[in-house]
């Protein structure tokens, strides 16, 4: 009896240790921190310190769950005649900000796989801004130094999804971990905000398969279409929603068998079809 038990026990010792999988989207309604780091024109560091979310020009949207992203403005903004901060000849900002938005899950994230992930929507940043998305790991015990380097410190695409993970093994306790996004270019002059642009960012989108639960047969014409969209279906119609390839929402309603699709630009579209049975996804060009 003796020699099975040992058997058991050995057996168990010599089993792969199983490790959980974290898999977080982009989320405006989670606990986001800020941290800037300024910079002078040259490269070298000057100081750096949290900030205030709004403060670096974060703005989070809960209602539509999305993340804008844009350029250092208050430096400016409260400093336009001291030359530390704005240049006096030349009107341009006199420091480069790398501005973080960033969650810190816990401990409870230490010694687990993670993924970090969600959907540039829209991306009309100037050119001298950089944007990254990241998974930082801190040292607490090496004056905060990012123990995973940069090796997981990304460039963000200009539309479309995007991910990066992290292994168990290169988390482990201790470690400070965030994940979130960086936005790196001169503290800006507020009356330039439109022109300079943003960064809007979303929850990964979801699969046009995951939509499609609608079983009766579904069409829509003319296809390409000009001003009227009509719906061919048997099934219940109740409303729609217009995505772009990118998967901003750019017209919803109820709907009976048409829609009115004069008001979009040129281009390709998604319309979700939600009836009574189910949903269904179907692409359509706009001429």
């Amino acid at each position: 009896m003796k020699s099975i038990f040992t058997s058991i026990a050995l057996f168990l010792f010599s089993m792969p240790l199983l490790t959980a999988q974290n898999n977080v989207t982009v989320d405006a309604n989670a606990p986001w921190i800020a941290f800037m780091n300024v910079f002078f024109l040259d490269g070298n560091y000057d100081f750096g310190n949290a900030w205030g979310i709004p403060d670096v020009k974060t703005v989070l949207d809960t209602d539509a769950n999305t993340i804008i992203l844009q350029p250092n403005f208050n430096t400016y903004a409260d400093n336009p005649n001291d030359p530390n901060w704005v240049n006096q000849t030349t009107g341009e900002g006199n420091k480069v900000m790398e501005a973080s938005s960033f969650i810190e899950p816990g401990a409870t994230f230490n010694g687990n796989d993670l993924t970090f992930s969600g959907t540039v929507q829209s991306y009309t940043l100037d050119e001298g801004y950089e944007v990254k998305y990241f998974i930082k790991a801190l040292d607490p015990d090496n004056g905060f130094a990012n123990a995973l380097g940069d090796a997981f410190i990304l460039d963000l695409p200009e539309s479309g999804p995007f991910s990066v993970t992290v292994t168990a093994d290169q988390l482990p306790a201790g470690l400070l971990i965030q994940y979130g996004f960086s936005v790196t270019g001169r503290n800006a002059n507020p009356a330039n905000e439109a022109a300079l642009g943003s960064v809007v960012i979303g929850a990964q989108m979801v699969s046009v398969n995951d939509l499609n639960t609608l079983q009766a047969p579904v069409s829509v014409y003319p296809n390409p279409t000009d001003d009227m969209l009509f719906i061919k279906t048997d099934a219940q119609v109740e409303s729609f929603e217009i995505t772009t390839l990118l998967g901003q929402t750019v017209l919803n309603g109820n709907a009976d068998n048409r829609v009115d699709v004069s008001s979009l630009t040129t281009g390709t579209y998604f319309i979700t079809i939600h009836a009574v049975e189910g949903s269904k996804v179907l692409k359509f060009i706009k001429n």
